[in-house]
């Protein structure tokens, strides 16, 4: 295991208890070259290092990684006063892709989290709250509901305690193997 993949490991596991550490910021390209960057929700993270957020083939995330798959991730646990960037390669699976994988999401996420997956589509104009109204069922996995992976390239570690804070980058050399390098905070 990456020593990267460790630490986020430890970095989760002794923020458990604090709900804004299942969130971190996504930044996609858009098709004129301006930067989108969201709050996303941490559904895991793969075996062969891929971050899994849910989304929606409506939305804009879901275009702008069709139309360029480079991405960045940012996560910072203000209780540990760490920083992980991780420079990312987007893959989106849809029912079509892989059915099981994107069934397992669908039924991990509660009634709440399934509505809003079920009204109109995102960033169209809301006239009403009659626009919020939930078409479908919890028990179906909509069409548009898909997964993204996050393929992980290359990681921008900083920790802020102490001094002088610590700074690493961690990339993987060209036998596939990951290694790390200090940097200067």
């Amino acid at each position: 295991m990456p020593q990267w993949k460790q630490s986020l490991t430890k970095s989760l596991h002794q923020t458990r208890s604090t709900p804004e550490s299942r969130y971190f910021q996504l930044a996609t390209v858009d098709k004129d070259g301006f930067p989108f960057c969201r709050t996303v929700v941490y559904r895991g993270l793969t075996d062969n290092n891929q971050l899994v957020v849910v989304s929606d083939t409506r939305t804009e995330k879901y275009q702008q990684l069709m139309q360029n798959q480079h991405a960045e991730a940012c996560w910072y646990f203000a209780k540990t006063r760490e920083q992980y960037r991780f420079r990312c390669t987007g893959s989106i699976v849809t029912v079509l892709d892989d059915q099981p994988l994107v069934s397992a999401h669908w039924n991990k996420l509660s009634d709440a989290g399934k509505k809003q997956f079920l009204w109109g589509n995102p960033g169209s104009e809301r006239t009403s709250d009659s626009a919020l109204q939930v078409v479908g069922d919890f028990q179906n996995v909509p069409s548009h509901f898909c997964v993204l992976l996050l393929q992980i390239n290359k990681v921008d570690y900083l920790n802020l305690r102490g001094n002088p804070q610590c700074r690493e980058w961690f990339y993987q050399n060209s036998e596939g193997t990951w290694v790390s390098q200090s940097v200067i905070p």
